[in-house]
């Protein structure tokens, strides 16, 4: 009997994430709840006490993963603490959920940079200038930090990626 009622809270909570639900939803964990979590990681954050602050940025990802500011929580936590190649995985992560928020286009560009993989740099940045609307102050605000971190990727990674993207458009 147990066995059964088990697959079957299994089968609901399938059909409920396929349906858009997060584990946040299924728990019963208010906004308010994950915003007080959300406040005390960002402390732990901004004083420099990034182990706390990392689990409890994964914590909120884990159980809300459609809320970007919370992946770029755990992007922004990876990335002072050096693991370029997994704050990348969150950025990418937060700008797939926004593609118009310039933020994690931007810092997974410094960690590509910190990695020294300026190719995929360049395409951060042609992402952050694709999809950034520039008529707002956010946009503006990012759009100059990107102009200036262009300078550090070089020209020539944007003339590689632009060849890139030639080809793949006559091989379409």
């Amino acid at each position: 009997m147990s066995e059964e009622i088990t697959k079957e809270k299994i089968a609901e909570a399938a059909q409920k994430f396929m349906n858009g639900s997060t584990v946040k939803e299924l728990k019963g964990i208010t906004n308010e709840e994950m915003e007080a979590v959300y406040s005390l990681a960002f402390n732990y954050y901004r004083t420099g006490k990034f182990d706390e602050a990392e689990k409890l940025f994964n914590f909120l990802a884990l159980f809300d993963h459609l809320n970007q500011k919370f992946w770029v929580g755990v992007g922004a936590v990876r990335q002072v603490k050096k693991d370029f190649s997994g704050a990348v995985q969150a950025y990418g992560y937060a700008s797939f959920l926004d593609l118009s928020n310039p933020k994690p286009q931007l810092h997974a560009a410094e960690c590509f940079l910190a990695l020294g993989d300026k190719r995929n740099a360049a395409s951060s940045l042609e992402a952050l200038d694709r999809f950034c609307p520039a008529d707002t102050e956010l946009g503006r605000e990012y759009r100059a930090k990107a102009a200036e971190l262009r300078k550090l990727v070089g020209e020539d990674a944007f003339a590689a990626l632009a060849k890139e993207d030639e080809k793949n458009d006559e091989q379409a």
